[in-house]
């Protein structure tokens, strides 16, 4: 049915309100929506979810988008977006420490973009874990970076295992409101200067 119609053209129908467009839209850009999250957020399990928030987004845009500007980034700029809060969401789940743990396998994973992308968000992390109390500062830096149990934080420093995870706990609370504030935002602009 839509053989040979243009991205421009699906645009044009999209921001018209069509599901037929949109589903188009969909039925051409998945697989390569797919391939994309995959590299970047390397979270298997949450792909489909990811690509169908990212589908979502776009028709919520619908009303806003300039069918002048190509599909394709415009949609990689939402992909983007939505794979750096699903990267910032698990700052402190098994796939950061994954990350963490593994920087040669996650380095051959990625294009150049992605791991300057993630190389940029670990920088920015980095920076505002510097910024916290210095006992907070501490004890996240020795958690999530240099991958020390509570009871092996608690010895090195010499103070409670209980104080470890309060401190770990609020340390990584004003980390993800920061970055909520940062990335988000940065983000948002981004997407907001295609759109």
């Amino acid at each position: 049915m839509f053989h040979g119609t243009s991205d421009s053209e699906l645009l044009q129908m999209l921001a018209s309100g069509s599901a037929d467009g949109f589903g188009e839209i969909c039925r051409r850009y998945t697989r390569r929506l797919y391939a994309y999250c995959q590299r970047y957020t390397r979270c298997g399990p949450d792909l489909e979810e990811l690509v169908q928030d990212i589908f979502l987004d776009l028709w919520d845009y619908r009303a806003r988008i300039d069918s002048s500007m190509p599909l394709d980034p415009l949609l990689m700029t939402i992909a983007r977006r939505r794979c750096v809060d699903m990267v910032r969401s698990t700052l402190a789940a098994p796939a950061y420490e994954y990350f963490a743990d593994s920087p040669a396998e996650a380095a051959t994973a990625y294009s150049v973009d992605h791991r300057i992308e993630y190389e940029e968000y670990i920088a920015l992390v980095r920076k505002l874990v510097h910024r916290l109390p210095p006992l907070q500062s501490q004890v996240v830096e020795m958690s999530r970076f240099e991958h020390l149990t509570n009871s092996e934080i608690a010895a090195r420093i010499g103070i409670s295992e209980k104080t470890v995870r309060n401190r770990l706990s609020l340390g990584l609370k004003t980390l993800r409101r920061q970055l909520d504030g940062t990335i988000y935002l940065t983000a948002a602009i981004s997407a907001l200067t295609i759109i």
